[in-house]
């Protein structure tokens, strides 16, 4: 991060010397093309003022731009979107409150174990009934009007409510791009020790709810069989995915019935090994039978990649590199740079704190946090700053 301020100032102060070289040369022309009508003293005097002031105008204008990407204060890129409903948080909700839940299923506060109560498979389905918080019908999915659904996964160290948030600003985004579809959060016990410890211990727990959500998936199809779901997942969500698609692949009821699969895939700055989706392993050969179309969004600035993934994992992540060059591709999946969709803006969340580790964020694609876009602070947290990389989402489901 030193290194990128230290680069960011030479890029200034070589904008600034370009400027006052531009200055000098103007005018230099400027005097001697009215040395034959003007005295020297009246043409210093004119050359000295405009060159403070274009001086002071271009001082100011890099000042600002600094401004922008040291403090990160951005305009509001988008205007009021349309409000769905309430959420459980008190705040106003642009998704339709519905979550798959199996939270309090693992003890993340050691080895990440099944709790006594629940099984391999089991989980909470919880919608709200007519926008009314106080009325919920539990493991009852509906079937859209539209076929087609979104699942949301997100990442490690992520309790409840800022689960809740997430979801909450995913579909946010969604509707500042005109694309309506019902969301749906998988909310998983991923709030282990922020520590290498609780990072192993939050591996173990995503890879545990792959059947989890793998059975919601044959549930909703058996249901709403014509209704086409799509996954997006964030950060070590990638790993509930891939053990997702394993169950399913491996899963006899979903096998027997032809034509089922998982529309289309999103990783958003996925947390998981680049090799894992490689076309000769078990995930790869999962993508090839179970997906129609699956796209990583890597990003080569993501900080929570570049330093503690690395250093928890001593390797790649597949967000931050993509898939290593020498292994072979499955037949549908697609792979995208999307660090230019994700500003330099700080607490994307909007709650006034700096995680996610953005207290580096710098540079575009810095923030870990800021795929599914940035959310204004109050009294303006319903006006998104930034979709992030939402627009790039939206631009593949419209043309698979």
């Amino acid at each position: 991060m030193i290194l990128k301020q230290i680069c960011l100032s030479q890029v200034f102060i070589h904008k600034c010397c370009h400027t006052f070289k531009w200055l000098s040369v103007s005018d230099r022309h400027l005097l001697n093309g009215l040395k034959q009508n003007q005295t020297i003293k009246h043409i210093q005097r004119q050359s000295v003022s405009r060159l403070v002031t274009l001086t002071t105008a271009a001082l100011l204008l890099t000042l600002t731009i600094f401004h922008i990407l040291q403090f990160i204060s951005v305009p509001l890129a988008y205007g009021m979107v349309h409000l769905l409903n309430a959420s459980e948080t008190g705040t106003k909700s642009y998704h339709n409150s519905d979550i798959i839940s199996t939270r309090e299923h693992f003890d993340y506060h050691s080895a990440g174990q099944l709790i006594q109560g629940h099984n391999i498979t089991d989980y909470v389905y919880s919608s709200d009934l007519a926008n009314n918080s106080n009325s919920k019908e539990y493991n009852q999915p509906t079937c859209p009007p539209k076929k087609e659904i979104a699942i949301y996964i997100h990442g490690v160290w992520t309790d409840e409510r800022s689960a809740n948030e997430q979801f909450n600003r995913t579909a946010m985004s969604l509707a500042s791009n005109y694309y309506s579809i019902p969301l749906i959060g998988f909310s998983w016990d991923s709030n282990t020790s922020i520590n290498k410890d609780g990072w192993e211990i939050a591996k173990n727990i995503a890879e545990r709810n792959g059947p989890k959500l793998a059975q919601f998936v044959i549930d909703f199809k058996n249901k709403c069989k014509d209704t086409d779901i799509r996954f997006l997942a964030h950060s070590l969500g990638a790993a509930v995915v891939k053990s997702t698609l394993a169950s399913l692949s491996s899963n006899q009821e979903w096998n027997d019935k032809s034509g089922l699969n998982i529309t289309s895939i999103h990783l958003l700055g996925a947390a998981i090994d680049r090799s894992s989706v490689a076309g000769n392993t078990t995930f790869g050969n999962a993508i090839d039978k179970v997906v129609g179309d699956f796209h990583n969004l890597r990003n080569s600035e993501d900080n929570m990649l570049e330093y503690v993934y690395r250093y928890v994992e001593e390797s790649d992540a597949l967000g931050l590199l993509g898939i290593s060059h020498s292994m072979p591709l499955p037949k549908n999946y697609f792979e995208r740079e999307v660090s230019s969709e994700i500003p330099p803006i700080q607490d994307v969340d909007g709650n006034n704190k700096l995680d996610c580790f953005d207290f580096f964020v710098i540079l575009p694609g810095d923030n870990h946090c800021g795929y599914i876009g940035a959310r204004g602070f109050p009294p303006f947290e319903n006006i998104p700053r930034n979709d992030g990389a939402i627009d790039i989402v939206i631009q593949d489901w419209s043309e698979q």
